[in-house]
């Protein structure tokens, strides 16, 4: 019997996009069994074009975040009864052959994700190790290079919410994506989650995801969304890191973040940020 495989897609005011992502799924040489869109309260024209679509299987939801969005729509597969769940925004589009090439290399205790272009090059931002040892270095250690495309298949911990292809064993274990993030490293709270219990996540070299957006020009400069990305590192050391990665390392993003900020109200940020995420307390 054939595995039951759905592709999740969250999205929230991009309806271009998302039609060319649904185009994407759509087109499959390995054809889908399901497409579940979450819509997180869009207000362009999405849910309206969304009703009008026979094949797609759509949430609409208060506005949660991507993270939010990936809880909701893992949830909703699992509870489809998928074996394999492909995981998605609405700025990455598959090319045809992409989940054919994934499904070479998936098994039930490993993760398998498309390797992404952005202007017809590798993106290469996934990253081969977490950093759980040293307090003064950051989470993210030791980024793909182009020597790593000698291997079909890419050890790589930090990958991205960007086509991730998970197995049901792996939701059955360590449960969801942690949605009260709301934006910014749900991924990475979740692949050191599945890392912790042994599973592992790879890179597929010749399955490829069209990344359409661009990265921020300068990641430094303050927007509401750092107090999300502040925040969330904080609670994955708080999470999951030993004890002296957990006392100390969320001092040194203070200080650091402290250090960058331009203004008052960026100081308040940093500060609400770094109390919050000690707070902080699993959805799961």
């Amino acid at each position: 019997m054939s595995s039951i495989i759905s592709a999740v897609v969250v999205t929230f005011n991009r309806l271009e996009l998302l039609k060319q992502v649904i185009k994407g799924l759509r087109n499959q040489t390995r054809k889908l069994d399901n497409i579940i869109i979450i819509n997180n309260n869009s207000s362009d024209g999405t849910e309206e074009w969304l009703s009008e679509q026979t094949d797609l299987l759509v949430f609409k939801q208060e506005n949660i975040g991507s993270s939010g969005g990936q809880w909701r729509g893992s949830l909703e597969a699992y509870k489809l009864g998928s074996d394999y769940i492909w995981l998605m925004d609405d700025d990455v589009v598959s090319e045809p052959d992409c989940l054919e090439i994934l499904c070479k290399f998936i098994k039930p205790d490993r993760i398998v994700a498309p390797l992404r272009y952005m202007n017809n090059q590798p993106y290469m931002n996934d990253v081969i190790y977490f950093n759980m040892s040293n307090p003064f270095k950051s989470i993210w250690k030791q980024v793909i290079t182009n020597k790593d495309f000698e291997n079909e298949l890419i050890y790589a911990e930090g990958i991205t919410f960007e086509g991730p292809i998970i197995p049901k064993e792996i939701f059955k274990t360590i449960g969801f994506p942690e949605k009260n993030f709301f934006i910014y490293a749900d991924d990475t709270e979740y692949w050191v989650r599945a890392l912790k219990n042994g599973f592992k996540t790879y890179v597929a070299r010749d399955a490829r995801l069209n990344r359409m957006i661009q990265p921020a020009a300068n990641e430094y400069e303050f927007t509401w969304k750092h107090y999300f990305l502040i925040r969330n590192l904080i609670a994955i050391d708080k999470l999951h890191a030993p004890t002296l990665v957990k006392i100390l390392r969320p001092v040194l993003y203070l200080f650091v973040w402290l250090s960058r900020a331009k203004n008052k109200d960026n100081f308040k940020t940093v500060i609400k940020s770094f109390i919050d995420g000690i707070k902080y307390k699993s959805s799961n």
